[in-house]
């Protein structure tokens, strides 16, 4: 297909960052010095750099620059895939994919194609330096690229009831099945307020 340029926006947000610590007497915010866990120095920025840690808890040295670079700004579609095939463990963030106003028939034409195929474009590009693996797929009328967590960082499920023979009566699961049929309705969101981060605000207003 043709290249065409875009533009990641993130997704979603997180109410997160705004509760500190701080000092009860006047308020002063608690702040976290950067102190050597050998030696005890509170550290320069000159004085830190970056360390790989092995196994045995022996840390390398390392200069990220060393390392290969992917190139930044390049989307490189490596497969397309069925969409049911994405674990949803893996995903990790979402980006919803603008295009630019030279890219709009390609985008349409890549849309189109995932919503008739139902597929998804197994791509990689770089992120923050890194390498990233994502997935992207049409979602209400728009591409949404979802970067994935690699193999090695999906954990296999070892519990120890997996290994149990636990039978499940026929009439047990029709109950349940019954009950579930009875409360099923289309999920909306928006039904689910965050009450936690109201009641903060609510708090927060009071104490001004």
């Amino acid at each position: 297909m043709t290249a065409m340029t875009v533009r990641l926006v993130a997704a979603s947000t997180e109410h997160r960052g705004r509760v500190h610590l701080v000092h009860r007497e006047d308020s002063g915010r608690v702040r976290h010095q950067q102190v050597c866990g050998e030696c005890s120095l509170r550290l320069t920025p000159d004085d830190i750099g970056r360390g790989y840690e092995l196994e045995d808890g022996r840390i390398v040295q390392i200069d990220p620059g060393d390392l290969p670079a992917p190139e930044d700004g390049l989307i490189d579609v490596q497969q397309f895939a069925p969409q049911v095939d994405l674990d949803p463990v893996a995903l990790h963030r979402s980006y919803y994919v603008e295009p630019d106003d030279l890219s709009v028939r390609p985008y349409v034409l890549l849309r189109e194609t995932l919503e008739r195929t139902k597929t998804a474009a197994i791509v990689k590009f770089a992120l923050r330096g890194k390498e990233t693996l994502a997935a992207i797929r049409p979602q209400q009328g728009v591409l949404v690229l979802h970067t994935l967590l690699w193999p090695d960082e999906v954990r296999e499920p070892h519990f120890p009831f997996l290994h149990r023979d636990t039978e499940v009566r026929t009439g047990e699961l029709a109950a349940a099945a019954a009950l579930v049929r009875a409360q099923t309705r289309p999920f909306r969101p928006h039904e689910y307020p965050n009450t936690h981060h109201e009641a903060l605000l609510q708090l927060v207003e009071a104490n001004v």
